[in-house]
């Protein structure tokens, strides 16, 4: 880094300790210092992040952060068109600039993807900081607030090359199996926790009692890991067989850990294609939750059709069978009960 004029902060276990789509809004306390500090310096301050425009406006202005930030990106696109945006609409060069993210997957994606960034930790931000400079001219102290006002947006740039083979560099795995009997209480929480990706149709206490009755569902369980490290249960599929090896979906939930690392359709085509999820066809009702929208574009994107006056969508086999792996992506698949 050349000189440090900006920070891009990640929000989501970063600067909140927590998932703020979850109700999380605890601030971390060492993020909250230097984000106060960089004020003070006059150094620009930008926030990217995977949620809604208005629960992120909202928090901020619970969390005293409204004037912090000289721009907010957010939405469900990648990341890295959120970083692309904000340092072409600020005019910085990314030579210049740092993007804090607490996880290390998220920090080498971007610096695969925006060659020059300066991708930290919050410990690296803060052992800078501790060596920058105190003394601040009146201009610098104003620079945030005159940039606070810029609305210039700039159009969605295509993605760096070598980001695909950054991709294959993490061999990223997915395992997909039954649920056991150890899984409970992950399954009550991805039910419980996970909004944009939840079927929404069974109330959570009625769908984890039915996942205690093998003999009459199938629920497969997924799993997922890469090189930086094991992410654990991210994704749970219910089905009850019906008639003409149909299958209804009774629950589906797949976690927000998915979506940085391009996923969502990869888990969901793993769920179902599971030895005990085979079936002719696969029906489910979507019943919107206020935030779910995203899962009825995954279930789209995978080929499910919607029924003509119902509420419910329908996808065939062969539909399934024609959807291609990312070839960057190891799914492995377990059949017996463990």
């Amino acid at each position: 880094m050349r000189n440090l004029k900006l920070v891009i902060w990640d929000l989501d276990q970063t600067i909140l300790t927590g998932i703020l789509e979850e109700g999380d809004e605890e601030k971390n306390p060492v993020a909250d210092g230097l984000i106060h500090q960089l004020d003070e310096l006059g150094i620009l301050q930008a926030l990217a992040t995977q949620n809604s425009r208005d629960i992120v406006q909202a928090a901020l202005e619970k969390l005293g952060w409204t004037n912090i930030f000289v721009q907010v990106e957010a939405d469900l696109g990648p990341k890295v068109r959120k970083l692309k945006r904000i340092a072409k609409a600020l005019e910085v060069n990314v030579l210049d600039t740092a993007f804090v993210d607490e996880d290390p997957f998220e920090r080498d994606s971007i610096a695969a993807q925006i060659a020059g960034i300066t991708p930290w930790p919050i410990a690296k931000l803060a052992a800078y900081l501790d060596g920058a400079s105190t003394m601040v001219t009146e201009e610098a102290r104003r620079r945030p607030q005159m940039y606070r006002h810029q609305q210039t947006r700039a159009h969605d740039e295509k993605t760096a090359r070598g980001y695909m083979e950054f991709l294959r560099s993490c061999h990223i795995q997915i395992t997909v199996r039954p649920y056991q009997a150890g899984d409970a209480s992950r399954a009550e929480e991805l039910l419980t926790r996970t909004h944009r990706m939840n079927l929404g149709v069974l109330p959570v206490d009625e769908a984890v009692a039915r996942l205690s009755q093998p003999d009459e569902h199938h629920v497969v369980v997924a799993e997922l890991k890469d090189v930086y490290g094991d992410m654990g249960r991210c994704g749970i599929i219910h089905l009850t067989p019906a008639k003409d090896r149909e299958a209804v979906i009774e629950s589906l939930a797949i976690s927000c850990r998915t979506r940085a690392r391009g996923l969502s359709l990869a888990m969901l085509v793993g769920l179902l294609r599971h030895p005990r999820s085979q079936f002719q066809q696969y029906r489910c009702r979507y019943v919107f939750n206020g935030s779910n929208r995203p899962l009825r574009m995954l279930l789209l994107g995978a080929g499910f059709k919607p029924r003509p006056h119902t509420d419910e969508l329908v996808l065939g086999a062969g539909r399934l069978r024609a959807i291609e792996w990312p070839n960057w992506l190891h799914i492995e698949y377990f059949a017996g009960h463990g």
